[in-house]
């Protein structure tokens, strides 16, 4: 019996590749064919889980160091919409190429990835969508949120959110007739108002050996374990590493502290024996044995830390994150410092109030239970699997 044939398509960035690895195993182990287009950064990635990478070229490629002031400034925030416009221009006639003579039976696309949703159509096969942030409808949407929070700046600062691009972004939050949501329905705003066609697995987490390599574990020291990291996009700030380091400095954590690519460990100086500093390290290995988490928010690295039971210092660095920084707050389960507000001191105090707060850790403890319950990447597998079966029955 010939193999089904399923296309996963998504845009070159960690915070949606990473969600779709364990369910890009999952049905690779049950016997489907998988082709995933990635760039060449993710291509090691895809062969470990089994699917076949093919490769192809971006736009996408804005410098780390530069992320963090593109989303502060107004100008060229809103320039985001057009650069992924150009991005389906350059990417389509690629992704046209590979799939002239092998058409999938199926097609699972990012919520991002338009690519994926206008191939399906061009197919004319039936697409599953999935969510690796909030899912949207009626009641919770980015745009109106956005307008709420305004990320606590001034009016003039803010991207227009009324601009030519918007009905661009209103098409890629359009739901599919099956949408995976990679978080618990008890994280997301409005949970309870979304219908069938919404299923909120949780995070799909596996092994990254990818990213895992000559890294050091955690010392076997007796002192808690404090995890920090902004990310993989959001993470050149090398002021904040400092506050970490002069807050943390001669405490009774371990401290582990991710930097990222753009930021050379040793550049630090006077680094204590408590702290160690890494361009990456194993962000999943770390969380089993941690005890607290300073992170930007990123929904993968919040989803990770509640699934082990971690508590949170959540700092966000763009509009998405304060949203996760909030809703963090908002349900007990950590503290939300702004960007701005930052400090040695501040840093303490919300560390201070987070640590050893027996409630707010038993609130910790039941969202883990909740993530466990969501059934991750074997839950989002049965679906899929189920709604392809019931494509193939009519």
């Amino acid at each position: 019996m010939e193999q089904k044939h399923i296309a996963i398509f998504n845009i070159p960035a960690h915070g949606h590749i990473n969600p779709t690895l364990a369910l890009t195993k999952k049905l690779v182990e049950r016997g489907y064919r998988v082709t995933y287009p990635v760039t060449e950064e993710f291509t090691t990635a895809i062969e470990e889980t089994g699917a076949k990478p093919l490769q192809y070229r971006s736009t996408l490629n804005i410098d780390p160091r530069q992320i963090r002031e593109v989303m502060k400034n107004k100008e060229t925030a809103q320039q985001m919409p057009e650069m992924f416009k150009k991005e389906v221009d350059e990417v389509l006639p690629q992704l046209e190429a590979f799939y002239e003579n092998d058409r999938p039976d199926l097609v699972i696309f990012d919520f991002m990835a338009m690519t994926g949703k206008i191939m399906a159509e061009k197919f004319g096969v039936k697409a599953v969508r999935l969510c690796s942030t909030y899912a949207q409808n009626d009641h919770f949407h980015f745009r109106a949120m956005a307008e709420t929070i305004q990320m606590g700046k001034a009016e003039e600062q803010l991207p227009d959110l009324n601009n030519d691009n918007i009905p661009y972004f209103e098409e890629i939050f359009q739901p599919a007739n099956l949408n995976i949501v990679f978080m618990p329905r008890a994280f997301q705003p409005y949970g309870d108002t979304f219908d069938e066609r919404f299923r909120f697995v949780g995070p799909s987490l596996a092994e990254r050996k990818f990213q895992e390599k000559n890294i050091p574990l955690v010392k076997d020291d007796g002192r808690p374990v404090m995890l920090i990291s902004l990310g993989t996009a959001f993470n050149a700030w090398p002021e904040f590493y400092e506050m970490c380091i002069e807050a943390f400095r001669d405490t009774k954590w371990q401290v582990i502290m991710s930097v990222g690519r753009t930021i050379d460990p040793e550049s630090f100086k006077d680094v204590p024996e408590n702290i160690s500093i890494h361009q990456h390290v194993p962000q999943l290995e770390i969380l089993k044995n941690a005890k607290l988490f300073i992170s930007h928010g990123g929904m993968n690295s919040t989803m990770e830390a509640l699934n082990a039971g971690v508590p949170l210092v959540v700092i966000p660095q763009m509009p998405e994150q304060e949203i996760t920084a909030r809703r963090v707050e908002e349900l007990g389960l950590g503290k939300h410092l702004q960007p701005e507000e930052t400090t040695v001191r501040s840093l303490q105090e919300a560390v201070s109030k987070v640590d050893d707060d027996a409630e707010l850790l038993n609130r910790v403890k039941d969202m883990q239970k909740n993530i466990r319950e969501a059934g991750g990447a074997e839950k989002a597998a049965d679906e899929i699997e189920a709604f392809f079966k019931l494509l193939t029955v009519k």
